[in-house]
C-alpha cells in the first residue's frame, strides 16, 4: 500500500533514513578483510636527494582479501597514521608536514642531522584492538 495525505512526508523520510543506515553499513562489503603488513617506501630515503629535503613515504598494506595490495586508508576502519620516531634520538630531526591518502610527506628540521624511522600504523580490522606497523628510515644531513 502507498501511503498518501499527511503520512507520505514520514514515510519517504522512514524510507530515506533505512537508505542511508543500509548504505553506511556496506561501505565495507567484507567485514572479514583485515591487514596483515604494512610496507613504507621508500625504505630508506636520503633527504638530501630530494627537493627541499621532503620526501614522500607511501604505506601500502597487505590486506587478508582483494583489494591487496593497497593503500593504507586514514580512516576507519583501519584508521592509519603516520609518525617519525625520535625516542632513539630524543631529538626532532624530521617532522611530517603533510599527509593524505596512505602517503606523508616528511621534511629534516633546519640544523639537525641523523637517521631516524618514519612509520605507519594502522587498526588490523579483525575485531581486536591488534595493530599493524611498518618502517622505513630518512637520513637528514
Amino acid at each position: 500500500m502507498i501511503p498518501r495525505g499527511p503520512h507520505l512526508p514520514a514515510s519517504l523520510g522512514l524510507t530515506l533514513c533505512a537508505l542511508v543506515l543500509i548504505s553506511c553499513g556496506s561501505n565495507y562489503a567484507n567485514s572479514n578483510r583485515f591487514l596483515i603488513s604494512i610496507a613504507v617506501t621508500p625504505a630508506t630515503a636520503d633527504a638530501q636527494n630530494f627537493p627541499n629535503g621532503q620526501v614522500v613515504f607511501t604505506a601500502t598494506g597487505t590486506f587478508s582479501q582483494q583489494p591487496s595490495p593497497a593503500l593504507v586508508p586514514p580512516t576507519a576502519p583501519y584508521s592509519g597514521q603516520f609518525f617519525v620516531d625520535t625516542t632513539l634520538t630524543n631529538h626532532v630531526i624530521a617532522a611530517i608536514v603533510a599527509s593524505g591518502s596512505g602517503t606523508a610527506t616528511v621534511q629534516c628540521v633546519s640544523g639537525m642531522s641523523g637517521t631516524v624511522e618514519v612509520g605507519a600504523i594502522a587498526s588490523a580490522n579483525n575485531g581486536t584492538s591488534t595493530t599493524v606497523s611498518g618502517v622505513a628510515q630518512i637520513t637528514c644531513p
